[in-house]
This record gives structure tokens, C-alpha cells and sequence, in this order.
């Protein structure tokens, strides 16, 4: 042992109890107290099923896999499902078609599906169970950030504009929306004016009011 290692330990065994209780924390410890912060956090939110300024309806799909939105015409989303393809104007918040073929063209390799009805034309980029995303912010600002305190259960935190859940101040303003344990994909389209939740049993889509 050198000169210097001895020293350090000969103050160290010179510190307070409680200050030497301090400097033993373990890993648990710290994780258990971060963990703690968190949830004081994700407490001060606002519960609300949906956002101020904007309007959303919630869909059963059983064996949802993946979603897509249109480049072609933004508020048309591609679901896919084990029941087939749906697809639905988000600007109406409603289901406009359906296959239920099995049969249907999809590339997991560059998550690219074929399209129904209006989109039949159209390979459209898809995102869930396979891989790939969304956005998780608008051009507003408007954000989504995940919590999973109790994984894998997940909590979904909506954002107003340039806020952040973990900023003092800011937290306030931000609401949880959803909570799910089966999450697959979520997030903004193109323009921004919607975003989605898509789980492995429920889509909801969410409409900014006017859009």
C-alpha cells in the first residue's frame, strides 16, 4: 500500500458515522432515490385521457402490430393488424376501410407495407412490434416522452409547447394521457396535427382541434 492510500484511509476512518453512512450507498440506493424523484414527478402531472386544444377517439384492433402514416395524404393512417389492414382519416377520427387478407405485401426488412383502398398505390412506412418510429415532437412543439417507472407497464406524458415533464415549473403543465403495459408504437405525423398510441389490443388517434 502507498503512502497516499494509507493516508485516505486513516482520514476516512476519522469521518462522522453519518457522513461514512453517506459515502456507502449502494447502486439500490441511488436507483431506489432516483426512482423516488420520478414518481414525484410523474405525481404533479395532470391526469387527462386527452390534451387541451385537441380531440381523440380510441379503436379496438386485436393483434395490432403496426401503424403507418401516408405521405401521399397525411391524416390517412395504415393499421396492421391479425385481422388484416385498416385504414383510417384521422381528420375524421374514423375507420374508412378494411381488408381482412392475410395475403397482403409487407417488408419487415425496410418496414415498407402496400396500402388499402385510397393508398392501394402507395408502400407505405410502417412502425411497431418490427421496429422503426414516429416523430415524438411537432413543429410546435409539442411533445411525447415515455415513463416506465413500473416496466413494462408505461406511462405516456404529453408535453405542450417547448415544456418538458422534468422541468421545474413545466411539469405542471404536462399531462399523462395513456398507460400500457403492451405499447408497440406512438407518436406525431407529418404535419403534426396528429399523433398516435397504438397498443397491442386499442389504437387511439388524436386530432389538434381545426386540423
Amino acid at each position: 500500500m502507498n503512502l497516499s492510500a494509507a493516508h485516505l484511509m486513516t482520514q476516512s476512518s476519522k469521518l462522522h458515522p453519518a457522513i461514512q453512512n453517506q459515502m456507502s450507498f449502494s447502486e439500490e440506493d441511488i436507483e431506489a432515490g432516483n426512482r423516488n424523484r420520478l414518481r414525484q414527478i410523474l405525481a404533479k402531472t395532470k391526469d387527462q385521457n386527452c390534451p387541451d386544444n385537441w380531440e381523440f377517439q380510441q379503436f379496438s384492433v386485436g393483434g395490432l402490430s403496426e401503424v403507418g402514416f401516408s405521405e401521399q395524404n397525411s391524416k390517412l393512417l395504415l393499421v396492421i393488424s391479425s385481422n388484416g389492414r385498416g385504414l383510417f382519416d384521422c381528420s375524421k377520427l374514423e375507420r374508412i376501410d378494411r381488408d381482412h387478407h392475410d395475403d397482403f405485401d409487407i417488408d419487415y426488412a425496410n418496414l415498407l407495407c402496400s396500402g388499402i383502398g385510397e393508398l392501394s398505390n402507395e408502400k407505405i412506412r410502417i412502425a411497431g412490434l418490427h421496429g422503426g418510429g414516429f416523430p415524438t415532437v411537432n413543429s410546435e412543439g409539442e411533445s411525447l416522452e415515455i415513463m416506465a417507472l413500473d416496466w413494462p407497464k408505461k406511462d405516456i406524458i404529453f408535453q405542450p409547447k417547448w415544456t418538458s415533464v422534468y422541468t421545474e415549473g413545466d411539469t405542471e403543465k404536462c399531462s399523462k394521457i395513456y398507460t400500457s403495459d403492451a405499447l408497440r408504437v406512438y407518436g406525431f405525423s407529418k404535419t403534426g396535427d396528429y399523433f398516435v398510441i397504438g397498443t397491442s389490443s386499442d389504437l387511439l388517434i388524436f386530432k389538434k382541434k381545426g386540423a
